[in-house]
């Protein structure tokens, strides 16, 4: 079947989003987001992108706002504003690009995201009690300690500890070395001395043994010595939860928001804490000094009169 003017321009895009080094995950984010619009377009009759109005693509934002998920589940604002950063950003090409006498996109308004904040955190006593679970006289027990201290330690996302590498581990200088995160941003962390330890041994004993002469430049790996998936990362650490008795639902996301927020209450600067997660906007950020709520209730618990018995 011969591919539409749209499908062409597309295609086109993709090739600039290429050439100018976006990730592999930022150009094919986008290309699902055009091609359920080049979908939409179709079925409007829409054949040519001269022919694409600030209507259009209204109606196509309400369209993806009434279009439920496989799941029957209504989309997340933040599904629904990815979408329309996308056609932002393909109809500023087109214009660029002289396919376009004007950008229909320019003026798309983004619906209003809510500033939610996250509904589990480990407490620090919980968070000790499932990094120890683990049994460390076991190569995959040894493994997964060392999983669990770098999560809490750094806060990485759990795609980045899956793409850590041997080279990404600089323990004379006690950090890691995150490349291609979110927003195809690097950055460097700094690890705990508890870390630093497990990640040494780790690395000198027990990943070579799990590797067997095995090649692979990944730091954790599975049994046989393949990268971990996204699915064993999420079931190790809701195991350990389990077996800790923490009555949670822990996620890789968890240890994440839990290291964030422990730093906010002992004082961490939030330019640090931005820096260490790898947040492009520090308002981000600054949504865990909300979390230190669990402070506040204890400061207007021994100070407020009411609270003494004392009239005012």
């Amino acid at each position: 079947m011969k591919a539409t003017q749209i499908e062409i321009l597309i295609e086109r895009y993709r090739q600039q989003l290429e050439i100018l080094n976006f990730s592999p995950r930022t150009v094919t984010g986008r290309l699902v987001h055009l091609r359920r619009f080049a979908g939409f377009l179709q079925q409007q009759n829409i054949a040519e992108a001269t022919a694409i109005s600030s209507g259009t693509l209204a109606d196509h934002q309400r369209d993806l706002f009434y279009l439920p998920t496989s799941r029957g589940t209504a989309r997340s604002v933040s599904y629904q504003n990815q979408a329309m950063h996308a056609l932002r950003s393909f109809f500023r090409f087109l214009k660029t690009e002289g396919y376009v006498a004007q950008d229909a996109a320019e003026s798309l308004p983004l619906a209003r995201t809510p500033h939610t904040l996250p509904r589990t955190i480990l407490t620090p006593e919980e968070a000790r009690k499932v990094i120890e679970t683990p049994d460390t006289s076991c190569l995959l027990g040894y493994r997964d300690r060392t999983i669990l201290e770098t999560l809490y330690a750094t806060g990485i996302r759990k795609s980045e500890l899956m793409n850590l590498t041997v080279n990404d581990v600089n323990l004379e200088e006690g950090v890691l070395r995150i490349n291609g995160g979110k927003f195809n941003k690097d950055r460097v962390v700094p690890l705990t001395r508890l870390a630093c330890s497990f990640l040494e041994t780790y690395l000198k004993a027990i990943r070579p043994a799990l590797l067997q002469g095995r090649g692979s430049d990944r730091v954790f790996i599975s049994q046989r010595a393949a990268p971990l998936s996204k699915n064993a990362l999420g079931e190790l650490v809701e195991k350990y939860a389990r077996i800790a008795g923490v009555n949670k639902h822990v996620t890789c996301h968890i240890w994440r928001h839990s290291c964030a927020t422990h730093l906010v209450k002992n004082k961490a600067s939030l330019r640090h804490v931005q820096e260490m997660l790898g947040h492009r906007d520090l308002s981000t950020t600054e949504r865990y000094l909300h979390l230190t709520i669990t402070d506040l209730k204890e400061a207007h618990r021994q100070c407020h009169p009411r609270e003494q018995g004392v009239e005012s």
